[in-house]
């Protein structure tokens, strides 16, 4: 996942962006509006890891922000450890993004740019996922997303000001990147090039390995490719499903509920009603609604509107609250008050004016009880289920929190409580690959690998969109280890034996390249060297066009990086084996007069060239900040979460 950000600095927002995003990803994820939030401590205590000018980043503000993003990743089902962290680089990628943006805050700061408060309040309120149920923005969805995330408000808005700072100052460094035609006319002219020549491979299967290892050569092949057989980390998870499936028997709807529901109802919902079919035509102003009406009253509506450029809507079969709903109540009033078959209008409604025709009257007649027992019998039921549902989770949850344990809670409950293998935070049993999960563990799964620790407080999660949940308790953590040798001794064996068929293919190759080099023939230097299984060498022509940006064997990439009349050897994937490539020869063309393969190429530079030049000016800042990294403090930073395994 380390990747995904590493790739995003090479954009010039990523430039500035990458470790914000990481800080709140749960909100950015779900905030297309903000495209990062950081915050530089607003006073966090702790050591000084790096001085950027008057600000400075401290081993607080970078733990808090590794420990957030572990958190998330881990809440999103990836099971990113802190060793994983560390070993792709990621707080030498977290320091430096901080740092560039206290540099860039900082530079635009004293340069006398200033981001408003008014601006921050704007951008905050018309994020979607600050959103509540009526698209409008939320105060309590607003403090409820932060503290999920253990974002303070002041915190947000800093990260958003500095962001914003950071925003302004590399779009204006790196808009209007413009590439000349004489710089792309060769990179397009690269595009025309056709290389041809032969390819043999070298399989490791076809390779003698040699003896079968003894126990000592064995052990030591096994310590020393331990990576190969690690199983992740694992959860033995303790859970109990409360499903609605198993509250509906007892919630089904009795005769003298349905009979009550039955009469509150029977007055508006199943009293003897009337459906209207309508066709109506909208205008602004009165007198082209009175054209509209006199063309109608000598034939459709629907072409009068059409003569006058506009369009009429058609209501088929409503009730008049249904009409109502789409319309408004003023109008829903005048047709149901109107005669079938005459133009009505022009009429004022709100700030329109209307014309409509009633088409249809169909007269519905009232319900009786026993028309409608089945559904209200099913609502009733329905209802209670959910109720019952509800109070079941609200009295698990009030166990919970007064301190009952996973048993307690349970046992009081009723409830049957699973108790899984150890799962992956994919839902598999590395010891059992026919182990099939429950549908449902997904989240429940999801839950247990955010925790921290086994045997902390139980969770209630929500498993499924019909209010399905789960009490849920982590019982045991396995940590990330390899397999035991005993286990698995047959497949380190045959991994031993296809090594040394492997490093045989290598020297193989090796030996057919130096033949090739002397000029003997490819198959002839395969025979020499003692390659007498498998395919035989085949020839490949191929322009660079056909193969840019295409998943293509290892041996089309290594020929489009050689000189004519060598010869090259190159890994397979899955150590399968080692091409050998000979490139005969190289026949280039040139793209001049083919405008738009020049501008392609000049839109693909344009924007490498744009990244770069953002990437320029945030090492120029920082020069002229003075940055001072403490390297013995960020030394024992990195010594602690390796130790520790943990941000916190």
């Amino acid at each position: 996942m380390l990747n995904f950000f590493r790739n995003l600095t090479k954009s010039r927002y990523g430039v500035i962006a990458v470790f914000i995003f990481l800080a709140i990803i749960a909100i950015a994820f779900a905030a297309g509006d903000i495209t990062g939030v950081r915050n530089m401590g607003g006073g966090a205590k702790g050591n000084v890891l790096v001085r950027v000018g008057n600000s400075q980043v401290t081993d607080a503000q970078l733990r808090d922000r590794i420990d957030r993003f572990l958190r998330n990743a881990q809440r999103d089902g990836q099971n990113i450890t802190m060793e994983q962290f560390l070993a792709q680089g990621g707080l030498d990628l977290a320091l430096d993004e901080m740092v560039n943006a206290t540099a860039l805050a900082e530079f635009a700061q004293d340069s006398g740019m200033k981001v408003s408060k008014r601006l921050i309040d704007g951008e905050i309120a018309s994020t979607p996922a600050f959103f509540g149920l009526d698209g409008k923005f939320s105060q309590k969805a607003f403090e409820d997303l932060l503290a999920q995330n253990r974002i303070s408000p002041a915190m947000l808005r800093e990260g958003m000001t500095q962001d914003r700072y950071g925003n302004w100052l590399v779009n204006r460094v790196t808009i209007g990147t413009q590439v000349p035609e004489g710089v792309a006319l060769p990179y397009a002219s690269l595009m025309l090039e056709r290389r041809t020549g032969t390819v043999g491979l070298i399989q490791s299967v076809a390779m003698d390995p040699g003896p079968d290892p003894n126990d000592k050569t064995l052990a030591a092949f096994f310590t020393a490719n331990q990576a190969r057989y690690m199983v992740p980390q694992r959860r033995v998870v303790r859970y109990a499903l409360v499903k609605p499936d198993a509250l509906r028997a007892g919630a089904a709807a009795t005769e003298a509920e349905i009979a009550d529901a039955f009469r509150k109802q029977q007055a508006t919902r199943f009293a003897a009603t009337q459906k209207r079919s309508v066709e109506l035509v909208t205008t602004l102003d009165q007198a082209t609604a009175a054209q509209v009406a006199a063309k109608a009253k000598g034939g459709s509506l629907a072409a009068a509107a059409t003569s006058s450029g506009l369009e009429a809507r058609t209501f088929t079969a409503l009730e008049k609250s249904a009409l109502a709903q789409q319309v408004s109540d003023a109008f829903a009033n005048a047709a149901f008050a109107a005669q079938p078959n005459a133009v009505v209008g022009p009429t004022r409604v709100g700030g329109n004016w209307l014309v409509f025709r009633v088409t249809g009257v169909e007269q519905v007649a009232a319900k009786t009880l026993d028309q409608v027992r089945g559904d209200l019998a099913t609502e009733i039921t329905t209802r209670k289920t959910t109720e019952a549902l509800a109070a079941k989770r609200q009295a698990l949850d009030d166990g919970l929190g007064d301190g009952k344990t996973f048993d307690e809670a349970v046992r009081d409950a009723g409830l049957a409580a699973v108790r899984t293998p150890a799962l992956t935070a994919q839902g598999t049993n590395p010891d059992d690959p026919n182990f099939k999960p429950d549908p449902l563990l997904g989240p429940v799964l999801q839950s247990a690998f955010a925790a921290e620790e086994a045997g902390g407080d139980p969770e209630i999660v929500q498993v499924a969109p019909d209010g399905s949940f789960a009490v849920v308790a982590v019982d045991q953590i396995v940590q990330a280890a390899p397999r035991p040798l005993a286990q698995i001794r047959d497949k380190v064996k045959a991994d031993y034996l296809m090594d040394k068929a492997h490093q045989k293919a290598r020297a193989a190759a090796a030996a057919v390249v130096a033949k090739l080099q002397k000029g003997v023939p490819m198959q002839q230097a395969l025979a020499e060297a003692g390659v007498t299984k498998g395919a035989p060498p085949k020839p490949f022509d191929m322009k660079r066009a056909d193969v840019l940006g295409k998943q293509v064997p290892p041996y089309v990439q290594m020929a489009f990086t050689m000189a004519p009349k060598t010869a090259k050897l190159v890994e397979g994937p899955n150590r399968m084996g080692f091409y050998v490539v000979q490139l005969d020869a190289v026949e280039e063309h040139s793209a001049a007069g083919d405008r738009a393969a020049i501008a392609r190429v000049q839109a693909e530079i344009g924007q490498q060239a744009g990244a770069e030049q953002a990437s320029q000016f945030v090492a120029s800042i920082r020069n002229h900040l003075k940055v001072v990294r403490n390297e013995a403090a960020i030394a024992r930073l990195r010594a602690d979460l390796t130790r520790t395994g943990s941000a916190r």
